[in-house]
């Protein structure tokens, strides 16, 4: 499944995203003429100057995918919600624009109508793609306890000191000079 971002597109609420109402397009792998002309991105009119856009999904969008390697093949099904973020590459002469998303560990892309993305203005974009929301990490939670990172600590160093064998000889040694077995 495609990933959504939690935050929404800037504009609209967080309760309302994604929105119930929002349009549904089956993926067709056959869409438009081979014959189109196509246009990438110019980079050079492009915002940030870059060979392709930022944007996000507006409708519900599923479909499949051939996926496999000399030896297998298999279908891969996936979906994606609106606000899922994706790139846009270029587009057809018919209006159709090309697009690549992320779909676990899997980059697809494919053609689709202009009425299921929009160009995403809000997005921060570096070298040939989108920043990553885990350039921004989540903040810590503060609720954790000094008594509970103390007790976390003292069993990671009690386990240490049983599994790891040098520090078992020590402590063996110890004890031993510390209780002499009497002969």
């Amino acid at each position: 499944m495609s990933q959504v971002s939690d935050t929404p597109p800037a504009g609209q609420p967080p309760s309302d995203w994604p929105p119930a109402d929002a349009p549904s397009y089956h993926y067709d792998p056959h869409l438009g003429s081979p014959r189109d002309t196509y246009t990438r991105v110019d980079f050079a009119k492009s915002r940030l100057h870059h060979p392709e856009l930022a944007g996000r999904f507006v409708a519900y969008v599923h479909g499949e995918t051939m996926m496999g390697n000399p030896v297998a093949r298999h279908v891969l099904s996936w979906r994606t919600e609106p606000g899922t973020p994706c790139l846009i590459l270029g587009h057809w002469s018919d209006g159709t624009v090309h697009l690549k998303w992320n779909v676990g560990y899997h980059s697809l892309d494919g053609r689709f109508p202009a009425w299921v993305v929009t160009e995403d203005t809000t997005a921060k974009m570096a070298g040939g793609g989108r920043v990553l929301a885990a350039n921004n990490p989540l903040p810590l939670p503060v609720d954790v306890s000094l008594v509970q990172v103390r007790n976390v600590l003292i069993v990671v160093a009690v386990l240490i000191l049983l599994l790891w064998p040098p520090a078992r000889e020590a402590i063996g040694v110890a004890l031993s000079a510390l209780f002499p077995l009497g002969r």
